[in-house]
């Protein structure tokens, strides 16, 4: 079994984990994902989501990382590595929570975002190509 990876909150600065997840491959730097919301990001992995639920930072922020500086878990990033016995109190404490909230319930915002974010990549794009074509007839 390759590390457990921590996957973050879904939202920033929401305050909660939205699941684990096991990184099951080896990051591909040559295939990106569109739904970044951000362009400075490249590649992906594929993973395993072995929990999903929301879990409020407050019961995982005494967890400290080892290779993270030992920084709580909650000071994270995404898909950061977890050392096995870090790993093993978050499951447990993923488990154990009873969580009446999780992120499958909240696709269609996020898809809904998601087309928001492409419409507007589309729009800036035919600006730019109708700049250009402006730009050559003068």
């Amino acid at each position: 079994m390759r590390g457990m990876a921590s996957i973050s909150s879904r939202v920033n600065a929401s305050g909660q984990f939205v699941g684990v997840a096991e990184m099951i491959g080896a990051v591909d730097f040559n295939k990106t994902m569109e739904y970044w919301q951000q362009d400075k990001w490249i590649g992906c992995f594929p993973v395993k989501w072995r929990i999903i639920k929301d879990v409020p930072n407050s019961l995982l922020r005494h967890i400290t990382l080892v290779n993270n500086e030992n920084k709580p878990v909650t000071n994270s990033r995404d898909t950061q590595e977890v050392k096995l016995e870090d790993g093993i109190k978050i499951i447990k404490i993923f488990k154990e929570y009873m969580s009446k909230t999780c992120i499958l319930d909240d696709f269609k915002f996020y898809e809904t975002r998601q087309k928001i974010i492409r419409d507007k990549k589309i729009k800036q794009k035919k600006q730019v190509l109708d700049g250009a074509t402006v730009e050559t007839i003068h």
